[in-house]
């Protein structure tokens, strides 16, 4: 091979080779790229979108579809939903969520459905076919999906595609943060019970209760004055008790303490916003170096 072949070989390998490095960095560059196509369950936190994860932000950032059950979260994140496909779902999607809503006097009624929300089957198709296209399709929630979320039928409908869960900071966590107590230090107990008040569970709150150790209830559509009522079953009327408001939002996070003798009287059950959390328990006093 005479030197001008070889150079002109050499030639046409070096115009091979930037070919293959342009597509690699095309690639690279692409918003798809490191994508992986599936449903993703992620936490969002409570409160200020600084208590999400980085993982959750980028997985927003790299969604393609965003399903959502919370108003609360596209205000909250409306600078990092901007330009995204965000959609908002009724609860007839969720696992028994048409539950119970109250009427103005305080009455139980079911919870209709308008015809024109997409139904948990019609959802399913859906997002089966936005993943085989090669889609990330991302469900977020407040705090952490699976304390006391709606989302354990999605484990049924998807186990056969890519389904991923990143967890977030729970309601429970921000507010012991709030309190800047430790729920595991007390004098007589160092468990924590999570729970909340449904009277058809086997775990009812008042068994619950009978273990006096920590305790952090949930209330979402919950009695408050029942609750205490069931409290009071077992632990002394002296015992500690810390409400938290909007745990971990910096503007509105607030507390309210007492014990159970107390707490009623500073609260209205009838001014409670959907975001508190109740604690209990000696953790609330507990001082390390008086014990």
């Amino acid at each position: 091979m005479t030197l001008i072949a070889r150079l002109m070989h050499l030639q046409a390998a070096c115009q091979r080779l930037a070919v293959l490095l342009l597509f690699g960095m095309l690639l690279l560059w692409h918003p798809a790229y490191g994508k992986t196509a599936g449903v993703y369950l992620v936490g969002l936190g409570p409160g200020d979108p600084d208590l999400a994860t980085v993982k959750a932000m980028r997985l927003i950032e790299e969604a393609d579809i965003i399903y959502s059950l919370s108003k609360d979260i596209r205000e909250r994140f409306a600078a990092y939903l901007k330009g995204k496909d965000y959609r908002e779902l009724s609860e007839s999607v969720t696992r028994h969520h048409a539950r119970i809503a109250k009427t103005k006097a305080g009455k139980a009624k079911s919870v209709t459905v308008s015809k024109s929300d997409i139904g948990r089957e019609s959802l399913v198709v859906e997002v089966r076919q936005a993943v085989a296209q090669g889609k990330q399709v991302v469900f977020v929630d407040s705090g952490d999906p699976l304390i006391f979320g709606p989302w354990v039928w999605m484990f049924e409908e998807f186990k056969d595609v890519h389904l991923e869960v990143v967890p977030g900071i729970s309601s429970f966590n921000a507010g012991l943060a709030a309190l800047k107590r430790d729920g595991t230090w007390a004098s007589q107990t160092h468990s924590i019970i999570l729970t909340t008040d449904r009277p058809q569970s086997q775990d009812r709150l008042e068994a619950l209760a009978a273990h006096r150790c920590t305790m952090a209830i949930f209330t979402h559509r919950t009695d408050f004055a029942e609750i205490i009522r069931k409290l009071k079953m077992h632990y002394a009327s002296e015992t500690p008790i810390a409400v938290v408001f909007y745990a971990g939002y910096k503007d509105k996070q607030s507390i309210i303490s007492g014990n159970l003798d107390t707490i009623e009287s500073k609260i209205k059950p009838e001014s409670l916003p959907l975001e508190h959390i109740i604690f209990v328990g000696d953790f609330l006093t507990f001082h390390l170096n008086e014990n």
